[in-house]
């Protein structure tokens, strides 16, 4: 009976033995397919060394290979993934797939808009396992993450740490200026979105960045209180921005501060035109009547709210009853996928959002991989593939929905504002109507009238973080004098 046992022992060492250089020789079959361009049957023997590989360092090395077949096949959430597992952990004998899967791993998530993925992984890492050659493009990914989970000041000393080399240096600009924004530190953000708009001057592929920088540092010179150089910045924007009908609204304020009506005016009259009439433009409504009533022109005044009114107080029973029956991130993505049950203004408004759209892209492409990976042969290293692209898929669609219900509760407090603000204008028709008729008489009238405007919380999806950028114009009081009674 020992002697059985014994030759057992035997038996298994020596399966062992044999099957470390059968398992090699896979490798190299999976790399030679890889080299000659049959990356789909790579994919599969790399999938099979993976699930049975006992030594971690070849397992690194065919998850390495197998990202880079994943990428040439076009299924870059696979590639990610493959890459993420060389680095989940601090191996020695790993070290030399580190850099490579640093770079290409930060390339794919970049795309994906998944950066904080990677940021988290390399978050992990000892510094020692990150190459000097990538340290940039580790902190930009660390950076990423620091932001996503609310560490500001870590999100700020990643990004500060990123040379003017770096392939993400312009993408760690709109980070910073948008982290000394929050920080109401004006001056540090007027120069972090003026770098930006200088470094990506000239430069097509940098253009959007260019734009959205552009328009944070006008809002910037407004915050500062700057109105002169914000109307200056506002005005250097084409009718082809992607931010055009953004640009028209909010340039209306400053130039309404310094007393430009016309041209305040001119900008409205487009945003109210029966083509943007219906996609939350409130606001502008309120600030035409506002100039109007500097001029005394009551009875255009009178139309312009009459035209708030007819618009919008159906948009804000829909969306108090859109509060009551979907009370969940879920239930507002559906809507929204479905286009059923979410009024059209609200639904105009998402649609235009540069950020949903851009998400919507990324779920249709996280769709269409999975269907791709169902195509090849059934092996535990794929299925795990394809659970983890579902529930990226799930993160994605809550975290879409979420943030349109976050949208959804400000823009109906925006228009419950903007009608309280109207309803006040209407009172000041009247008292202007009256001051009027009381002056041809010869009484004295009141010359001067405070007229408070507030400018809706104007919101931005930046599309590299998932995050909202707030205005910052805030409320002001403004004076003007009432041009009929002179």
């Amino acid at each position: 009976m020992k002697y059985i046992k014994l030759s057992l022992g035997i038996l298994l060492l020596s399966t062992v033995i044999l099957a470390a250089p059968e398992r090699a020789s896979q490798f190299d079959l999976g790399r030679r397919q890889f080299e000659s361009g049959n990356y789909d049957r790579a994919i599969e023997i790399f999938s099979q060394v993976i699930a049975g590989a006992s030594d971690s360092a070849q397992k690194s090395r065919a998850y390495y290979y197998q990202g880079l077949a994943f990428f040439e096949r076009g299924l870059y959430f696979s590639s990610f993934i493959s890459f993420r597992n060389v680095l989940i952990s601090a191996d020695e004998k790993n070290r030399e797939l580190y850099e490579k899967s640093i770079k290409n791993a930060a390339i794919i998530t970049d795309r994906l808009d998944m950066v904080e993925r990677l940021g988290k992984v390399i978050d992990k890492l000892p510094a020692g396992y990150i190459p000097s050659s990538v340290s940039g493009v580790a902190h930009y990914a660390q950076g990423v993450y620091q932001f996503s989970i609310g560490q500001g000041e870590t999100a700020l000393s990643h990004f500060k740490s990123i040379n003017p080399e770096s392939q993400f240096y312009d993408k760690a600009l709109m980070y910073l200026g948008i982290l000394s924004t929050r920080k109401k530190d004006y001056k540090e953000a007027n120069f972090y979105f003026g770098k930006l708009v200088d470094l990506s001057r000239g430069k097509k592929s940098l253009f959007p960045q260019q734009e959205l920088a552009r328009l944070n540092l006008a809002r910037t010179a407004y915050s500062m209180g700057d109105i002169e150089r914000s109307i200056e910045i506002y005005s250097q924007f084409l009718s082809s921005s992607p931010h055009w009908l953004t640009v028209l609204q909010e340039a209306s304020w400053p130039l309404m501060r310094v007393n430009d009506t016309t041209v305040s005016l001119g900008n409205l009259h487009t945003v109210l035109s029966p083509f943007y009439r219906e996609d939350l433009v409130g606001e502008s409504y309120i600030l035409k009547a506002t100039i109007l009533y500097s001029l005394c022109k009551y009875e255009e005044m009178k139309r312009t709210l009459n035209q708030f009114f007819n618009v919008y107080d159906p948009v804000i029973r829909s969306m108090q009853q859109e509060v009551n029956s979907m009370g969940s991130a879920d239930a507002f993505y559906r809507a929204y996928a479905t286009e059923k049950g979410l009024n059209t203004s609200f639904l105009n408004y998402i649609k235009r959002d540069g950020g949903i759209v851009r998400d919507k892209k990324i779920l249709s492409a996280l769709k269409t991989e999975r269907i791709n990976l169902a195509r090849f042969s059934k092996n535990q290293v794929l299925t795990n593939l394809m659970n983890l692209n579902e529930e990226a898929q799930k993160t994605l669609e809550a975290q879409m929905g979420s943030i349109m219900q976050k949208i959804h509760r400000r823009k109906l407090a925006d228009l419950l504002s903007q009608r309280e603000q109207a309803n006040y204008l209407k009172v000041e028709i009247v008292t202007g109507e009256k001051e009027m008729i009381e002056g041809q008489k010869g009484l004295p009238p009141k010359r001067i009238t405070d007229v408070e405007t507030s400018v809706a919380s104007g919101y931005h999806f930046w599309p590299f973080t998932g995050e909202y950028w707030e205005d910052e114009m805030g409320t002001f009081v403004y004076t003007t004098e009432s041009a009929c009674v002179n």
